[in-house]
């Protein structure tokens, strides 16, 4: 006897479950019970019930049994997660668990259709920006499916994309050198000596916010004026933690100029740490040398600094985000006449492909610049 429900999900959408009595077990001497949900329509539960008698019925083996896109997840999540970093694997958990599984998770993975797909694929379209990114990693799981002979071919290979959305003005956006001295007056002003080290560190070095959250004063040579950057802030399920370097390019020793060393042996000398194996920007209140400040609180910081920029300046001032030091940094590189493989190692780009996008980028920004500055100039 089998009984067929309508529920909510989690994101509000009505869906269908069923449970269903199989039979008694001839080893155990059980009844078997079985529950599916997450079908759309209750025909499409009922089509899915009646076809898990028929295979109880002939008594397949398990490996013969159609696997749910749930389980296959599941084997495949076990082979991903060797793979990747902690802070990715947390990042990929959360995409499965908020928009894949809820919506695929108890379909068999061979029943699974490319217009099911594209359906859902404008669906999160209409409210995600990251829609296709949640397509990719839905796509991923088929993929392994393939290679293991438990479907013939990826639907998700067939499913057209919208574009991508451009990016909110400030997620690419630079400081240039004028921009950037006023940026620091500004931080003088109002920022704190920990907030005045650690921005003036990364618009000098154009190192990753987690890279110098992780950084400890053994990490540092003052004499010699260089950072040894050998590890990384990065997130898992636990919470945050010091981790490797994002890739084996980013695990570098770069050079800093004397006036940030000065910011950093002035912050250094107002907490007086016990011991150069604590981090340089730790938690407020650690008591252990690791003890990881929050990841938020430099954007915290740097949104006060803007603040006061906007009401010292005489024009409205773009806003960029903390990783808008590193593109900041590379500006300044250009403008001095770098070379890409020095921007490369100074940045700790893996692929120098990387280096070209964002010298193409600034590049592009410049030039706009100069035209818009010409129009100005010419009146006639």
């Amino acid at each position: 006897m089998a009984t067929f429900k309508q529920y909510v999900t989690s994101k509000g959408e009505k869906r269908w479950l069923f449970q269903t009595y199989l039979g008694v077990n001839e080893l155990t001497g059980k009844q078997d019970r079985a529950m599916r949900r997450g079908f759309k329509t209750q025909k499409e539960a009922k089509i899915a019930e009646a076809r898990l008698q028929t295979e109880y019925a002939e008594g397949l083996t398990e490996s013969e049994k159609p696997k749910t896109y749930r389980e296959v997840y599941k084997q495949w999540l076990t082979e991903y997660e060797k793979t990747v970093r902690g802070s990715t694997l947390l990042k990929t958990k959360r995409i499965f668990k908020n928009q894949v599984l809820d919506v695929f998770g108890d379909f068999y993975i061979n029943e699974i259709t490319p217009l099911m797909l594209q359906r859902q694929m404008d669906t999160w379209s209409k409210k995600y920006a990251s829609a296709a990114k949640f397509m990719n990693y839905t796509g991923l799981v088929f993929k392994y499916a393939v290679r293991f002979g438990l479907i013939d071919r990826n639907p998700a290979d067939a499913i057209i994309k919208p574009k991508a959305k451009k990016k909110k003005k400030e997620d690419d956006a630079f400081y240039e050198k004028d921009e950037l001295k006023l940026f620091l007056e500004s931080l003088d002003r109002v920022g704190q000596p920990k907030a005045k080290a650690l921005f003036r560190l990364l618009a000098m070095t154009g190192m990753r916010k987690q890279e110098a959250l992780a950084l400890t004063w053994n990490d540092i040579d003052f004499d010699k004026a260089v950072i040894d950057i050998n590890k990384a802030v990065s997130r898992d399920d636990t919470g945050l933690k010091i981790d490797e370097t994002k890739t084996v390019g980013s695990t570098r020793i770069i050079s800093v100029d004397s006036k940030t060393l000065d910011s950093l042996l002035e912050w250094k000398s107002f907490i007086e740490p016990p011991t150069n194996d604590y981090l340089i920007f730790g938690h407020e209140n650690a008591v252990e040398p690791l003890d990881i400040m929050s990841m938020d609180t430099p954007r915290k910081w740097l949104l006060d600094v803007q603040d006061e920029m906007g009401r010292t300046s005489e024009k409205k001032l773009k806003r960029i985000t903390t990783h808008g030091f590193r593109h900041t940094h590379a500006s300044l590189l250009i403008e001095m006449g770098a070379s890409l493989k020095d921007i490369q190692y100074r940045l700790g780009h893996e692929d120098i492909g990387t280096t070209m996008n964002v010298y193409a980028h600034i590049s592009k920004a410049s030039k706009e610049k100069l035209a818009n500055e010409f129009d100005n100039f010419i009146d006639f």
